[in-house]
């Protein structure tokens, strides 16, 4: 039975802007036109929104302007005044209303028109000054009340992922959280968040299609997560986990997958730490130390039989002059067109080593985990078809 919203009145904001040019970049930007437009319409669906509003740096074709509007906004301009400007447009409107819905154009791939309902029920039985999110510490979505909120924020918050977390901290305000799970965490970030889509082929029409089309250019991560992927089944496989993952994934891993689990978890939080916060790495040390080769190819094999790698706090504890594109080529695995020097040497170490190495961003070592590992196992009973058929991703029952 569809919940009905019988309590204040909410709009809903879908934002994105500031990518293209180069091919990873541009395939990013296409992508997330497609989740955006798909996002706008599970809103719809869920009758909880007087207005839904794409706010995007150029132009969205073939939009449904019955369902939404679509604003414009400077390629220039900051996460925090374009959401303010946005909240003071609001005023302007004859509908009233008591608060708004944000969602970043990546953060809803695999939510559908419940979950939606789910969150703008919570914000409803809120009081002011409340806001619902689905990660307090680094926010995709967020919902608030009321509707100029934010605008107590100064100097205004330069991503959405620290908006929760300064509401609290600056402005009192109660900050409340749905339930995580992988549909409310899973987040597109980076081009291997696309790979992971492209292995389960659940989201909605328009990225479905988008992804079937960039087949060939997405390829390389989904095999590399496939083939990492293929020894969660089994006992004698050791599978290491880098990056930002939480203790809430380490508990679902122990317990959900076959193998022993290896973790290194650092830098939680990363995207919202304050200014000045000096990332701090491991992985990067031992890099910096005995170089790509030795690290990915002699060292990390001896350690596990795959890898799941989050490249963010490598990059940030090394300080990479590297651009966009050459994080996204990065996880493409694109060595070629990679700028930083550095940066090409460890995907180069990381192709040529003798373990499957999965390479991404916060989702891969998060929420992806989870949702790699019910995949391979719906494969391994039969449950569904194989989505990489070859000879390495075959695991028998009787290996397990």
């Amino acid at each position: 039975m569809q919940l009905t919203n019988t309590g204040p009145t909410l709009q809903a904001l879908i934002m994105f802007g500031g990518m293209g040019g180069k091919p990873a970049e541009t395939l990013m930007r296409e992508a997330l036109e497609a989740a955006a437009t798909d996002l706008a319409q599970i809103c719809h669906q869920s009758g909880e929104f007087t207005d839904i509003t794409i706010l995007a740096d150029s132009p969205i074709d073939a939009l449904d302007e019955k369902i939404l509007s679509q604003q414009l906004s400077d390629p220039n301009a900051a996460f925090g005044n374009l959401i303010n400007q946005f909240s003071q447009s609001l005023k302007q409107k004859t509908t009233n209303t008591d608060g708004y819905v944000y969602f970043g154009a990546g953060s809803g791939p695999l939510l559908d028109s419940k979950d939606i309902q789910i969150m703008t029920k919570s914000l409803n039985k809120a009081k002011p000054n409340s806001c619902i999110t689905n990660n307090r510490y680094s926010a995709d979505f967020f919902g608030i009340r009321p509707t100029n909120l934010l605008e107590s924020l100064q100097p205004p918050p330069i991503s959405d992922n620290v908006v929760p977390i300064r509401l609290s901290d600056e402005s009192g305000t109660s900050v409340i959280e749905i339930p995580r799970s992988a549909k409310t965490q899973f987040n597109i970030d980076v081009p291997s968040d696309l790979a992971t889509l492209s292995l389960i082929r659940k989201s909605g029409p328009k990225l479905e299609a988008f992804i079937a089309q960039k087949n060939e250019v997405l390829n390389p991560a989904a095999r590399a997560q496939w083939h990492a992927s293929q020894h969660f089944l089994k006992r004698d496989s050791e599978v290491f986990i880098y990056g930002r993952t939480s203790s809430r994934v380490w508990s679902y891993l122990e317990t959900e997958t076959a193998c022993k689990i290896r973790i290194i978890s650092e830098e939680r939080g990363l995207k919202s730490a304050r200014k000045g916060h000096q990332a701090r790495s491991i992985l990067a040390y031992l890099i910096q130390a005995y170089g790509p080769q030795e690290v990915f190819c002699k060292l990390l094999p001896q350690f596990c039989s795959a890898a799941f790698v989050d490249l963010i706090p490598i990059i940030e504890h090394m300080e990479l002059a590297c651009s966009r594109s050459d994080r996204f080529s990065a996880d493409l695995f694109q060595h070629d067109n990679i700028e930083n020097e550095l940066l090409r040497e460890i995907i180069v170490a990381i192709t040529e080593s003798p373990i499957p190495i999965a390479l991404g961003g916060h989702s891969l070592v998060s929420s992806s985990l989870e949702i790699l590992n019910q995949l391979v196992w719906d494969v391994a009973d039969n449950l569904i078809p194989n989505p990489m058929k070859d000879s390495y991703s075959s695991t028998s029952k009787t290996e397990l």
